[in-house]
C-alpha cells in the first residue's frame, strides 16, 4: 500500500445503487405547508426539498402509525357494515 494516493486522476463512477436508494416523486403541496418547510429550511440552510425529505425519513423511521384524521379503509368497512346492520334492524321493526 502506498502512503498517499492521488485521487485527482481517478475516474468518476456513478453509484449503481442510487436508483434503489431513492426515487423522485412529484406531488402538490399547499402554500402554507410549503412556507413552513421553506422557513425551517432557511433556518438550517437547506433547500425545502431536503427538509421535507429529512422530515419524512424521520417520521417513517419512528415506526409509529400516522393519524391523519380520517378512518382507514378497514375502519370504513366496519362503519359501513355497522350502518347496514342498523338499517336491517330498523326495517325489521
Amino acid at each position: 500500500m502506498r502512503k498517499e494516493y492521488d485521487f485527482s486522476k481517478m475516474k468518476r463512477v456513478p453509484n449503481p445503487f442510487f436508483e434503489k436508494l431513492s426515487k423522485e416523486v412529484t406531488f402538490r403541496l399547499d402554500f402554507d405547508s410549503l412556507a413552513y418547510f421553506q422557513k425551517v429550511g432557511d433556518a438550517y440552510g437547506f433547500a425545502v426539498e431536503k427538509v421535507m425529505q429529512l422530515y419524512l425519513q424521520k417520521l417513517a423511521s419512528a415506526g409509529g402509525t400516522l393519524d391523519i384524521g380520517f378512518p382507514t379503509l378497514e375502519e370504513r368497512k366496519d362503519i359501513d357494515a355497522y350502518i347496514e346492520r342498523q338499517i336491517e334492524c330498523e326495517t325489521r321493526a
